[in-house]
């Protein structure tokens, strides 16, 4: 019986060890989101200098948003581990949209000839919506160890109250 209560201490400590290891590559990860879309603000900020307020604004974008569609698609999964599901989610670049249109870039909405700082915006932006599915799949298996240590908690709990 001893030897089953360190067993599930020893999972208990690898789990909180797979916690810990996951919420600092969760806070490093939002540090390179603030880092980027940052950067892409002050890009974005650049363009406007360069090509004027007035070519560069909200006025741009189409006001029909019936012909507005994402570049990116997002992916949710069901991984299952043992007893547990975790979610999971991938983004990629869509070609084409649900009607089998291509996807125009919104970068052309403010001209053929945009300056390289709006590139550089939209660059950043999009590696920044990379980075939010990967806080989301972080966050998803952090949900997933609490359940796991609430299980093990209460199969302790049970052990120890058997063994008095």
């Amino acid at each position: 019986m001893q030897k089953n209560i360190d067993d599930i201490c020893n999972a208990i400590d690898e789990l909180f060890l797979r916690n810990l290891e996951l919420i600092e590559e969760k806070v490093s990860t939002n540090v390179q989101v603030e880092l980027l879309l940052r950067s892409g603000y002050i890009e974005l900020a650049k363009a406007r200098y360069i090509s004027g307020k007035e070519n560069i604004s909200i006025l741009q974008i189409p006001v029909n948003t019936e012909s507005i569609s994402s570049l990116f698609k997002l992916e949710s999964k069901l991984i299952k581990e043992s007893e547990d599901t975790i979610h999971s989610f991938d983004i990629s670049l869509r070609e084409e949209n649900d009607f089998g249109e291509d996807i125009q870039n919104p970068i052309k909405w403010f001209g053929v000839l945009v300056p390289q700082s709006l590139r550089t915006a939209q660059k950043r932006f999009q590696e920044s919506v990379y980075l939010a599915t990967k806080i989301a799949n972080i966050h998803c298996e952090l949900d997933s160890i609490a359940n796991k240590l609430k299980a093990l908690y209460l199969l302790k709990n049970a052990f120890c109250k058997q063994s008095e």
